[in-house]
């Protein structure tokens, strides 16, 4: 593999996709978690256009082939593989192994589990905020079971639901 390769997938691809192909969620700043060290805030960061990426704690940095390479635990060569295929480039008419393949597969459904959750999270939080601001009935309404009852689900959310499952 001539090392054209290495720089034509280099300035083809930003840091940015190419964390994003493989499951991690980049902010607007351009950090996101670092999937080298156990990271609670983002501390890796992805620099703009084709410069690469950096972590401030791991003290570490390169380019998306060094990424890959570093992510998936193979060489340099096969990650320029890897992304060659993921991103079908057509740089090689070489494959990348399975196994790796497997791994990306669990990465996504956990990425897909966690935005199912923040998705439900989020219709919770506007279905309480729905029910607080309802005007109430008045006195003697037919209304006032179906306001109690709504009072009821609201109880559950904020004592129950909300306490059982914290925002990630």
């Amino acid at each position: 593999m001539s090392s054209d390769i290495f720089s034509r997938i280099k300035s083809a691809l930003p840091m940015r996709e190419v964390a994003e192909h493989y499951g991690f969620e980049v902010n607007r700043a351009g950090d996101m978690l670092c999937p080298f060290h156990a990271d609670t805030h983002p501390s890796l960061h992805c620099y703009p256009g084709t410069r690469g990426w950096y972590c401030f704690v791991c003290d570490t940095g390169g380019d998306v082939i060094d990424f890959v390479s570093k992510l998936f635990h193979i060489t340099l060569r096969q990650a320029a593989i890897r992304i060659d295929n993921d991103f079908c480039l057509g740089l090689t008419a070489e494959r990348p192994t399975p196994a790796h393949s497997a791994e990306l597969q669990q990465r996504r459904r956990e990425r897909a589990a966690l935005e199912a959750y923040r998705a439900d999270y989020s219709a919770k939080c506007r279905e309480a905020e729905t029910i607080r601001t309802l005007p109430k009935p008045p006195a003697g309404s037919p209304l006032w079971a179906k306001y109690a009852a709504l009072l009821g689900r609201l109880d559950y959310l904020d004592n129950c639901w909300f306490v059982e499952n914290n925002w990630r």
